[in-house]
């Protein structure tokens, strides 16, 4: 089990949260990252800072490139906007049983991920988990929720050997059946409340004291495009959404409303525009998403 040679592409709060763990659990991970985060890793080691439990600092391998080494699996944690230079960098270091896997927000990236690599085999994955960057080099796990799921149409893939190595690290990791609906349900509750916080320019706990009827109405916008599109999400995810968002401790922000805030890209294409841009081809009737869409457009 320990003899997989995993890769991490990406360090912020959920690559760099993922290879910390697995690098204090003594398995063969490798952090592959961006200048700033590669020299501070490398001068001072990775440092998480755990809610309510004791931080802790590991010295993961961490390289900018890598072309001379294969990896039996990949996570792409990168934001949706950089999956083509995350691809970019792993193109030399994946045969045809490389198992990939990204996790960025949004429900379209296995096609994405597929016209921009030649090799491995593409699968699905969500992961629920709120921590940030909290400097380079270190990451803020700001509450207890964690949950990863991956998976792959493909019957013949075989990732419970990942499943269990993740669990093994305290973890809570399942190796799905549906992933497809699993990212649809995770997008469901991210597209709204990264849309709305956004929007608002406020903090989660906000959304849910003062907007709660019209992330409703959001989340019940997005059920419609997934209903035209044969994705099962059902009125119960809708309840377990906004029972969720009463569990998100109140100051929380959404990634997408912090790179709004820092004047960064933003997903805001992967997640608010592919709902209102699908609708639209779908004949389907979304108009608070269109509100907001063009609200966050003029912002940018």
């Amino acid at each position: 089990m320990s003899s997989l040679k995993i890769a991490i592409v990406g360090a912020g709060g959920v690559g760099g949260y993922l290879a910390a763990k697995l690098s204090q659990n003594n398995y063969d991970v490798t952090l592959i990252c961006k200048d700033k985060h590669y020299e501070a890793i490398k001068q001072n080691g990775l440092k998480v800072l755990e809610y309510k439990d004791e931080d802790f600092v590991v010295y993961p391998r961490v390289e900018k490139t890598v072309d001379d080494d294969i990896f039996d699996v990949v996570f792409l944690a990168v934001k949706s906007y950089d999956l083509q230079s995350a691809c970019k960098t792993i193109e030399y270091c994946i045969d045809e049983n490389t198992i990939v896997i990204p996790l960025s927000n949004g429900v379209e990236h296995q096609t994405t991920i597929g016209s921009y690599l030649n090799n491995g085999i593409i699968c699905e994955g969500a992961i629920y988990i709120i921590s940030h960057l909290e400097r380079y080099g270190v990451i803020n796990r700001e509450s207890y929720t964690f949950y990863l799921l991956f998976g792959s149409k493909q019957e013949n893939i075989n990732l419970k050997i990942l499943e269990q190595i993740f669990n093994s690290c305290d973890l809570k990791t399942t190796n799905s059946h549906n992933i497809q609906y699993d990212c649809w349900k995770k997008y469901l509750f991210i597209c709204a409340m990264g849309s709305l916080t956004s929007y608002f320019k406020e903090p989660m706990g906000y959304i849910v004291k003062e907007q709660l009827e019209l992330f409703i109405d959001i989340l019940i916008e997005i059920k419609r495009v997934a209903d035209e599109k044969g994705i099962n999400i059902s009125n119960n995810d809708i309840q377990n959404a906004v029972k969720q968002a009463t569990h998100v401790p109140y100051d929380s922000k959404t990634s997408m409303q912090l790179d709004f805030e820092k004047g960064s890209q933003t997903e805001v294409e992967s997640l608010t525009g592919y709902i209102v841009k699908e609708a639209e081809k779908l004949n389907v009737e979304v108009p608070q998403m269109k509100k907001i869409y063009d609200k966050l457009l003029s912002d940018i």
